[in-house]
This record gives structure tokens, sequence and C-alpha cells, in this order.
């Protein structure tokens, strides 16, 4: 089900209309949206960042949450950053305690908070690739296995991706004589790793995880502290991470918490990582979402670009469906250029620019 704009916003008045002001009515119907769950639909270039921010700005200047009642996820410091010093400079607050910023980030900080409950130790070190790959590498040393046939970076890989999965050894039935080895280095990793105190990204949400699932008290306080949850870049969430969300939410029916997810499904490219752009639909048949609101004004590209990204998208299976416009006219007809290889295409490119420079463009 998808909303009129015009059915969803009130008149804006006193201080917010100046917050709201420059947005457009598919904005504004995001960022004012009432309490509950909501999918924003935001396609390329459509001012997304924009529109969470100022919804963040927009429940706190008219009162409906506290700043310790909010939490911003997103998938890079840069994005975090970004979101941290547009609020700023919105209103006269301090956002340096708020919970703005990315998955890991957010888990980092929860554990610190929880270390005991979390079994790890206070001053825990948290593993950077490098060093996970350096430690998978010693265990394999270790348990005698032919690293030609145990390759440690796929093994490395197949660790991460146990644990996006929300896998723990015990979770997992190999399926070949492979699967089987690189199991019992899973294993061995998980023994270092407690015995040195330490954990890796990935860790850290399923550490996360598994406390929210396992401690009803902490549970709890975290579902009656977060009024107002905000996910940006959803279609890039993986299976754990949807888990993760659901823990700090609850059923909204039962703890009244808003959740408002802003993504794109036709911007999905992460499944190699494990994204799982099908979290889309399911978060509007689980969450019960009572509208999608959809962000289709683009202020980036102009018409021609547009309508042929339109054509080329509408051919994807299982969209939820939109189609970018934008108000900037035309512009200049596409140009259709096949290059022999990615760095050939990239030569183009660059000789473009730089024959437009030449011109004065």
């Amino acid at each position: 089900m998808n909303f009129s704009p015009d059915a969803l916003f009130p008149e804006p008045s006193g201080a917010s209309s100046a917050l709201l002001k420059g947005l457009n009515p598919e904005q504004l119907a995001a960022v004012t949206a009432p309490p509950g769950p909501w999918l924003i639909l935001a396609g390329a270039g459509s001012g997304k960042t924009r529109v969470l921010t100022t919804r963040i700005a927009w429940l706190l200047q008219t009162g409906q949450v506290s700043p310790a009642g909010v939490m911003a996820v997103t998938f890079t410091n840069k994005a975090a950053k970004e979101m941290l010093t547009r609020l700023s400079a919105m209103l006269p607050i301090n956002t340096r305690g708020m919970w703005i910023g990315t998955f890991h980030g957010l888990c980092n900080r929860f554990l610190r908070a929880h270390y005991k409950v979390a079994g790890l130790p206070q001053a825990f070190q948290i593993l950077d690739t490098q060093d996970q790959l350096s430690a998978v590498k010693r265990i394999i040393k270790g348990l005698k296995y032919d690293e030609e046939k145990v390759i440690p970076k796929q093994t490395t890989w197949f660790i991460a991706n146990a644990k996006d999965g929300g896998l723990r050894p015990r979770d997992i039935v190999p399926r070949d004589e492979l699967g089987r080895l690189q199991l019992s280095v899973y294993e061995a990793y998980e023994d270092q790793c407690t015995r040195e105190g330490v954990v890796d990204f990935a860790e850290l949400m399923l550490r996360t995880y598994e406390l929210m699932r396992d401690n009803a008290e902490l549970r709890a306080h975290y579902q009656r502290r977060f009024r107002h949850i905000l996910v940006d870049e959803f279609q890039d969430t993986n299976k754990l991470q949807y888990a993760w969300l659901k823990m700090f939410s609850g059923r909204p029916e039962e703890t009244g918490t808003s959740v408002l997810a802003v993504g794109d499904d036709d911007q999905s490219i992460y499944a190699f990582r494990g994204a799982q752009v099908g979290n889309m639909a399911d978060f509007e048949r689980e969450y019960k979402v009572p509208g999608v609101i959809k962000l289709e004004q683009n202020y980036r590209s102009f018409g021609h670009i547009l309508d042929s990204a339109n054509t080329l998208i509408a051919n994807n299976s299982r969209r939820l469906g939109k189609t970018l416009r934008t108000d900037a006219g035309a512009g200049e007809p596409l140009r259709i250029y096949e290059a022999s290889s990615d760095y050939a295409e990239a030569q183009w490119l660059v000789d473009e620019a730089r024959q437009m420079h030449r011109e004065g463009q």
C-alpha cells in the first residue's frame, strides 16, 4: 500500500516550519510521518540523508522524543558523521552522546557498556581484517593443515559469513571434507579469541545480538529506551543485522517503538557479502507497515539519464517499484561507449574529462 504525501503530513507551525522549509511533498511526508513502522523507498539522489536527519531533528524539536531515545544506524563512518554534522547544524544540541553510527560502531559501544555480561575484558581489542587473517593462518599451521587446501583467506571468509548468518560452530553441519576442516579452524579461532579477549568485526554484531536475545532484562531496557529507530541503506542489511534490529525494536505493537527503514531495492549490489534485499519486503510484512513512502524526486541527474535508468531497472524482478523524475530538464542525449575492459572504460572517461576541461567546461 502506498500513501499520497498529502494524506500524511500536517501543516507545519512555529519553529518546526523553518526546519521543514524546502522539503518537497514526498520528503515532508517521510519526515513528519506519525509514530509507527515506516518503509521509505528512496531513489538515488532523492535526498534521503536530508530526510533522515530532518526526521530526527523534527522529532526532537516537537518534543516527541529526547536525544537519548533515538537510535540511527547506517553503514559507513562517513555517512554517520554526515548525519551528526547536519543534525548539529539544525539544532543547538550536543550530538556526541546520541546513538547515531554504524552497525559495528554501535555494537562496540553496546559491548563496552556491558562487557561483563558479554564475557569480555573491559578493554577488549578489536581485530581488523589483517589481524584476523594472521590468526587464521597460525591456527591452520598449528592444526597442520595444507594451506593450499584450507586457504587462509577463504577460511577467514567462511568464518565471517558464518557469523553474519548468526552461526556459531555448533550450528554448522559441514557438507564436505573442506567444510569440516574450515569448521575445525572456526572452532579453534573462537577458542583463541576467547582466551585472548579479542573480537573481530563480525563478532561485534553477533555478540550484541546474542546478548540481547538471551538477556531479557537488557532487552527490555533498550526496547524501553529507544522510542525511535532509523535504519539507513536497509537494502544492504544481512540476515544478522535484520535480526539485530528486531531485538532492539521488539514488536512495535507491544513496545511502541517507531522504526523507520530507508532503502532502495534497485541499488542492492552487496549480495556477495550477505546483503538480503528481501529484508525490505520482510520488514514491510513483519512490521505491518501501513504504507510505503516513495522518494522519487531526483536532484542529481538530468531527464535522459533517469529515463534510461528507469527503463533498465524496470526489468528487475521482485522490486518494490518506483520511477525517478527530475525538474532539471532533459540534459544532453546519452552516448553509448562499449569498452573492451574496465581499464579501457576508465581510460575513456579520463580522456573525455580532459577534453571537456580543455574546452573550458
